[in-house]
């Protein structure tokens, strides 16, 4: 096989696979055999291989004995074995639902190394053709201040100074130690499903979104493209996961397919392939004791998985869990413990114990309290410890060899224990996804875990039971959901943001820095940043939120002992609108501001001068979108 710089594996230079004309040795001739026989054209002066009839083309077997017969007529063993081979009455029958045979499939895959050329496949911007049109690198990302801390296991730790996560069409690995990031573009342009990091470290999969997405492998550090496996699924990648040995990837498809996919992604090869359930499926994980065992939970099940050996070849069978008595749940987090039972989370907060697809006990505290308040988001086992976090922002610790052995009569489902050990994270935090750091020594003692906060955070987190174990610390915060505003300060090198969580944040872009942070009671909708002609210090921010309050801010310098540099000062409150606000307008002489809504179709005006009092409202027929002043 010939394959041209640049290209992809099994491509020449013209994006086509040829069939090699020298003649080198029987291993060569049979992989040229191969490449022939799929139907691809050849080069010139080769014969290819020639169908029975017009309408009847040769079989495989048949096409190879074909190719492989070019030099004295005599057919090669590999053809002949081939053509004398026939299919039993049973793979006649099956042979459409035949999944993998691992016998038959030999195809090595892409060299091992083979590299893709990201910088000549990546998404760029869509820009028009011709003299005078814009370049598609007119703009390039300077500085990304995101982080989609809503999606799933969406923090990786990638060594002891990096983690890994998305933000839009990117992956940015974070250096804990300097902050600087780093950004790797997708191929789709559509946005980032999931992540997954390999068990060595080395690699990391990044299951995109858009139609049919891909699978993207990059190596670590060197950041290569190593790996694309293709048509997994039809719209996006719920999840991704590495089996423990590292040489398969199972991938989750979101709607409509819930396609559960298994690969061997170093030869981008698909294994087997099942639908995974007709609803969300939020993860899918390998065991880690049980070779081929596999667990996927979702929106009001969980499902065990065997890769199993049939007289069809090898099968994904699903096993539908049966809550029985115990009400249906959706399922977050689970672990799959050693000897193959399952302990999964619950929307109420305690631990159900799976036995087969049965539920041998629930887990709770004493007094009937729950594990934890709210949905239980993951579970982990480790170094003989059992770790939950939860939406109530609490880690707790729990005794595994108690979990492991409990047991309970058929009257009463509930066994109920105490953690060893807890920690509260903070007020308003929701852990929805947890990965413990790596040191340079690899100890296995190390304690320190990494948590993402689904409310706008990354923390840092001691989870050893110790008096001496450090207090949660806060690394990294940011918007949690959709950024509705920004604002610019038309005279420094500052902008305001304000997000559907309620927060207004100011950033210096020049340095990278988010400054001041301020958490209102509703969800922000709009922003502006009045210029002197209102407040000759450019301190005022005036926010829109949903709930139709308007509020004017003041930026000041914070206390010497605080650890932000400013602080964010709430002035005046009122509200003027029935439903959200979503337009804020100043004059050019800054005297009147406008408000708009698109729920109750109205306008507001008010005097600046006067301390904003109302002017009118005028009733719309219309919604509010944006507006602007003439210039007349």
């Amino acid at each position: 096989v010939v394959r041209g710089e640049g290209t992809a594996p099994g491509q020449g230079a013209a994006g086509e696979m040829k069939a090699d004309t020298a003649t080198e040795d029987k291993t060569d001739e049979a992989k040229d055999a191969k490449s022939s026989a799929g139907g691809v054209a050849g080069e010139p002066g080769d014969a290819p291989a020639q169908a029975t009839s017009k309408d009847e083309p040769l079989a495989p077997a048949d096409a190879k004995a074909a190719v492989d017969s070019g030099k004295d007529g005599d057919v090669s063993k590999a053809g002949e074995a081939g053509a004398e081979r026939k299919k039993s009455p049973i793979e006649e029958k099956y042979s459409e639902i035949l999944d993998y045979d691992e016998d038959e499939d030999q195809d090595p895959g892409p060299d091992p190394n083979f590299y893709y050329e990201l910088e000549q496949m990546y998404a760029r911007a869509k820009t028009g053709c011709g003299a005078g049109s814009t370049p598609s690198n007119f703009l390039t990302l300077y500085h990304s201040f995101g982080y989609e801390c809503l999606k799933r296991c969406n923090l990786h730790v990638l060594d002891e100074k990096h983690v890994l996560f998305s933000a839009g069409n990117y992956i940015q690995i974070l250096d804990l130690e300097t902050k600087k990031l780093t950004y790797l573009p997708t191929v789709g342009g559509r946005g980032i499903g999931s992540i997954a990091v390999h068990p060595s470290r080395k690699y990391f999969a990044v299951g995109e979104r858009g139609y049919e997405p891909h699978i993207l492998i990059f190596e670590y550090p060197s950041l290569k493209l190593y790996r694309i496996c293709r048509k997994g699924t039809e719209t996006a990648y719920a999840f991704l996961s590495f089996s423990p040995q590292g040489d398969k990837l199972a991938s989750l498809g979101s709607s409509p397919d819930y396609m559960l996919t298994i690969w061997d992604w170093k030869r981008e090869k698909i294994i087997l392939r099942s639908k995974a359930h007709g609803q969300d499926v939020f993860r899918v994980t390998f065991s880690t004791e049980i070779e081929g065992q596999l667990t996927t939970g979702g929106l009001g099940h969980i499902k065990f998985w065997k890769m199993a050996a049939t007289f069809t070849g090898l099968k994904l069978q699903g096993e539908l869990g049966k809550f029985g008595r115990t009400a249906i749940s959706d399922v977050e987090g689970y672990v799959e413990l050693p000897d193959g039972k399952v302990l999964s989370g619950s929307e109420w907060g305690n631990m159900l114990l799976w036995d087969g697809d049965l539920i041998k006990c629930e887990l709770t505290q004493h007094e009937k309290q729950n594990c934890h308040k709210g949905q239980l988001q993951e579970i982990f086992l480790d170094e003989g410890e059992l770790i939950t976090a939860g939406a109530d922002g609490t880690v707790k610790i729990w005794d595994f060899e108690t979990i492991d052995g409990a047991d309970v009569l058929e009257e009463d489902a509930h066994f109920p224990m105490e953690p060893m050990s807890d920690i509260f994270v903070g007020d308003g935090v929701n852990i929805v996804s947890m990965c413990k750091t790596v040191t340079e020594s690899n100890n296995d003692t190390n304690s320190m875990w990494l948590a993402q906060d689904a409310s706008g955070g990354i923390w840092k987190l001691d989870i050893s039971v110790s008096l001496t174990k450090k207090a949660p610390e806060i690394i990294q915060s940011y918007h949690a959901g959709p950024i509705r505003g920004i604002a610019p300060c038309r005279y420094t090198h500052m902008v305001a943001s304000i997000g559907a969580d309620g927060t207004v944040r100011v950033f210096d872009y020049l340095t990278k820095r988010n400054l001041v942070t301020k958490k209102c009671k509703s969800g922000g909708s709009c922003i502006t940043w009045p210029g002197r002609n209102v407040d000759s210090k450019m301190a005022t921010l005036i926010g829109g939120f949903t709930d139709g309050v308007i509020r004017i801010m003041a930026l000041d310098h914070a206390e010497p002992e605080a650890h932000e540099d400013f602080k964010i000062v709430l002035q005046h409150a009122f509200k003027p609108h029935k439903g959200e606000v979503t337009a804020m307008i100043i004059d050019d002489e800054g005297q009147v501001l406008v408000t708009g809504s698109a729920d109750d179709c109205t306008l507001f005006f008010f005097d600046i001068t006067s301390n904003y009092m109302p002017i009118g409202f005028i009733q719309l027929e219309a919604e509010v979108n944006t507006m602007s002043w003439s210039n007349s």
